[in-house]
């Protein structure tokens, strides 16, 4: 699996364009490997978000590409969606909040915000999905 997320990495750093502005404090900035603990997506349906994150230093805070991939389990039935969200990511009182849009439509997916703080793990974030549903989550930094 960690070779699946290397290479979702690699191609969705190549996406994301040159070097962004110089920011005093790049903490965050890389590239990300997350997921989330199992959680309840609807009536009977659980679902476990996983990927990648490719996070940029800019003098606002942190642009950020998301590629989500959501393992939907309904009964014995299961489904992956695949999502594309574009991210900003800001320090806010030691929590890094990430906030997303879509990057491209995707009928009954809503973009997904997250709330972290460092973990005990040196290149760990960790917190909580809480957007349309909500799970503990961890990123971990891949480079």
């Amino acid at each position: 699996m960690r070779g699946r997320m290397m290479a979702a990495a690699l191609a969705l750093s190549a996406m994301c364009g040159g070097p962004a502005s110089a920011q005093a404090d790049g903490t965050f900035a890389g590239t990300w490997a997350f997921q989330t603990e199992p959680y309840q997506a609807s009536a009977g349906t659980l679902a476990i978000m996983s990927d990648v994150a490719v996070m940029r230093a800019e003098a606002s805070g942190y642009a950020i590409q998301l590629l989500v991939n959501e393992l939907v389990t309904q009964g014995q039935r299961s489904a992956t969606i695949t999502a594309r969200e574009n991210c900003r990511g800001a320090l806010d009182d030691g929590q890094f909040n990430i906030t997303c849009e879509m990057a491209e439509p995707l009928e009954g997916y809503a973009p997904d915000t997250f709330v972290l703080q460092t973990g005990d793990e040196p290149d760990q974030l960790v917190g909580a999905l809480v957007s349309s549903s909500s799970a503990q989550v961890t990123f971990t930094r891949l480079r």
